[in-house]
């Protein structure tokens, strides 16, 4: 079993929990690929810059969760990951770089897709720059080749099977919220059992979402162990 925890700096904040809900596939990518970016850059982060953390647990289930204070998310993390401790290149504290303000990180993770392609930066930014491009959302299917094409040739003829995986995987998207404010206005409207206090949200577009509501506020560890497959089940009452 691997855990390896990272705390979320406030400057990202918006990447891992953006101010529109997710409701596509690609905004799901966008996330997991952000991620990757993130656990690579392993920044060291203070207490007062904390606001909230990223798991990656990998065991029978293969997830990332994002908590802050009132939302958890999980997501599928469909690659391989190894942790390397990065070796002291300075002797002492004295010989650090003037720009060096915080604590050096111990660790470096690399990741890769079914041990044949290396993820790095580059190819997170191809990934996101194509999801995002306006050949992705043409009508016509060739418009969107052209560009799957030109990264084939320049970067790395496994682009593509790097890619249609991440399309046609199961993201295996599951939220949980503790939502007092939209609580409070569907209780005036005498529905609030409709949008509970404490509830999870299953799937995220509109024809397929759905609530299950909760009797009591969750942690963190609870949220992990409900998704664990060699954890005892939970059941509802």
């Amino acid at each position: 079993m691997k855990k390896y925890e990272f705390s979320i700096n406030k400057y990202y904040l918006e990447v891992f929990f953006p101010h529109k809900r997710v409701k596509t596939k690609v905004d799901v990518l966008i996330i997991l690929m952000e991620t990757i970016k993130y656990m690579k850059l392993n920044p060291v982060v203070t207490n007062e810059d904390c606001v909230g953390k990223i798991v990656l647990y990998i065991d029978k289930m293969s997830r990332l969760f994002f908590f802050t204070e009132n939302k958890y998310y999980s997501i599928v993390f469909p690659f391989f990951v190894d942790r390397k401790k990065i070796e002291d290149e300075y002797e002492n504290e004295d010989e650090l770089p003037l720009s060096t303000t915080y604590t050096v990180k111990e660790y470096e993770y690399v990741f890769s897709f079914r041990n044949q392609i290396d993820i790095d930066e580059s190819l997170v930014s191809q990934v996101i720059s194509l999801i995002k491009c306006d050949e992705f959302k043409d009508n016509c299917s060739l418009e969107f080749i052209t560009p799957i094409c030109q990264y084939n040739e320049q970067y790395d003829k496994n682009f593509w099977p790097f890619l249609r995986e991440l399309l046609f995987m199961e993201d295996g998207y599951i939220r949980y919220d503790l939502d007092k404010e939209n609580f409070d206005k569907a209780k005036e409207k005498d529905e609030e059992h409709k949008h509970p206090l404490n509830h999870y949200d299953v799937f995220y577009s509109s024809n397929t979402t759905y609530k299950i509501g909760l009797i009591r506020n969750l942690a963190e560890n609870e949220f992990i162990d409900f998704l664990d497959g060699n954890k005892d089940c939970s059941y509802l009452n």
